[in-house]
């Protein structure tokens, strides 16, 4: 890819369980990725925080980016010590997954800003102010969710070089640079001044695709969960294996379960789970129902 590649960041939400815990950890972490936006030739693409997490699609080298990720990381850390007095047991154990296809990409691309609905959340995800999503094929005129949220009214944007140190450095939860022609709105350093909106609608190509990936499949999403699984060197679950498994028994032979296919569809099936979701040879000799010993002649 020119002058780049694209990758998925994203940490452990089993590690960060107190990553958000008061609306002010949320403004942090959201206008913290725009800082760090400042102070690297990184691209944002897009993004989204949730209370144990943040999903984000960056483009750049990759020494770029794992820079722009440590630097994210020790700004949120410092944020927390400073408004909480200790660390509050958060682990913050980012991780970078390279996206190595176009249907990766628009699968990653989708899952960064569809999440917080997925999870539960009475939003969607155009709607959702910790995310970026209401950024894309958007039509002219509209009004950004951060400048009417939350109390339905219009709010005026601010630069940051018409404010002080004082309160631009208390809106950024940091004293690093950003462009004074950037602009804030409602305590948001808005997106729209360092997202890469172009680069994001470049990826689906029409408002169209980008409708239909927004109903993304949980089998898409699934394939998300298993490369970020192996990026950051976690077994998945058997429930989560299972899932997968049922998912790629469906796609190719039209039926939920194993239990359904001859000897040769079987292996055909643990040939292809093991080639895409790198999953264990117990759980594929599990859910494909193959004799682990069998399996295992063949992913010597």
């Amino acid at each position: 890819m020119e002058n780049g590649y694209f990758f998925h960041m994203f940490a452990n939400g089993a590690d960060s369980q107190n990553f958000i815990s008061s609306l002010s950890d949320f403004y942090a972490a959201f206008n913290l990725i725009g800082v760090c936006a400042a102070n690297s030739p990184v691209k944002v693409i897009s993004f989204s925080i949730e209370e144990t997490h943040p999903h984000l699609l960056l483009f750049g080298q990759s020494d770029d980016c794992i820079s722009f990720m440590d630097m994210y990381r020790w700004s949120m850390i410092r944020h927390i010590v400073e408004s909480r007095g200790d660390s509050d047991n958060v682990h913050l154990n980012f991780h970078l997954a390279k996206v190595d296809s176009r249907e990766y990409l628009q699968n990653v691309a989708i899952y960064t800003v569809i999440q917080p609905t997925k999870d539960g959340k009475r939003y969607m995800p155009y709607n959702y102010p910790w995310g970026t999503c209401s950024l894309y094929f958007k039509s002219e005129g509209t009004v950004p969710v951060w400048q009417s949220w939350p109390d339905g009214t219009y709010h005026a944007t601010e630069m940051v070089g018409n404010m002080s140190r004082r309160t631009r450095n208390a809106l950024l939860f940091s004293k690093k640079p950003v462009p004074d022609d950037w602009l804030f709105c409602n305590g948001f350093l808005l997106p729209s001044n360092y997202i890469d909106v172009q680069r994001f609608e470049e990826i689906f190509g029409s408002p169209n695709s980008f409708r239909v990936f927004l109903g993304n499949s949980s089998r898409k999403d699934d394939i998300v969960i298993s490369k970020m699984a192996r990026t950051a060197g976690v077994a998945l679950e058997d429930y989560e294996a299972n899932r997968i498994c049922s998912a790629e028994c469906q796609t190719k032979f039209g039926v939920l379960s194993a239990r359904w296919l001859n000897p040769e569809q079987r292996l055909n099936l643990a040939h292809r789970i093991r080639r895409i979701h790198h999953l264990s040879i117990r759980q594929i000799a599990k859910f494909c129902r193959i004799p682990k010993k069998e399996l295992e002649k063949y992913f010597k």
